[in-house]
Order: C-alpha cells, then sequence, then structure tokens
C-alpha cells in the first residue's frame, strides 16, 4: 500500500475586480433608464404622434447606440507619468 500523501492547503485565490467604477454604474442606469422610457413612450397613443414616431426612436437608439456602449468600454483613465524635469 502506498504511504499517504499529506493534504496540501490550497489558498484561496483573489478574485479579480472588475475593472468598472461608479461612473460606469451611472452611465449604465442611465442608459437603461433612457431605454425604458422610449419604450415608455412608443406605447403612448397616438400611433402618430411625435412621441411614438420620433422622440421614442430617438431615446432607444440613444440608449442602445451610445450610452450602454458607453457604459462598457469606458474604463479607468491610467496615471500617466510625469514628464516634470527639475
Amino acid at each position: 500500500m502506498p504511504p499517504r500523501r499529506a493534504r496540501q492547503r490550497r489558498t484561496p485565490k483573489p478574485r479579480p475586480k472588475l475593472p468598472y467604477t461608479q461612473r460606469n454604474m451611472w452611465l449604465f442606469a442611465l442608459g437603461l433608464a433612457t431605454i425604458a422610457l422610449g419604450y415608455v413612450f412608443l406605447s403612448l397613443p397616438p400611433v402618430d404622434g411625435f412621441m411614438s414616431l420620433t422622440l421614442a426612436p430617438l431615446l432607444l437608439v440613444l440608449g442602445y447606440c451610445v450610452l450602454l456602449p458607453t457604459a462598457v468600454l469606458s474604463g479607468k483613465k491610467e496615471d500617466e507619468p510625469s514628464t516634470d524635469v527639475r
């Protein structure tokens, strides 16, 4: 019978931090609110009114194509090395 090996304790690996800041979360929430408002305006009568035909699509495009991608892609700015010569 082979000898037993001593169990090694595994140290928990630190969880990687997400690169999102509070600014990203606010932009994401603003994007979701804009999209929800766009769908609300889309459902309001009259169907051929300004809010349904013009404002709602603009809000949806703003939310889906501008705010949500900006919230996901904008990252934390790296500190630039100073070029201060003394």
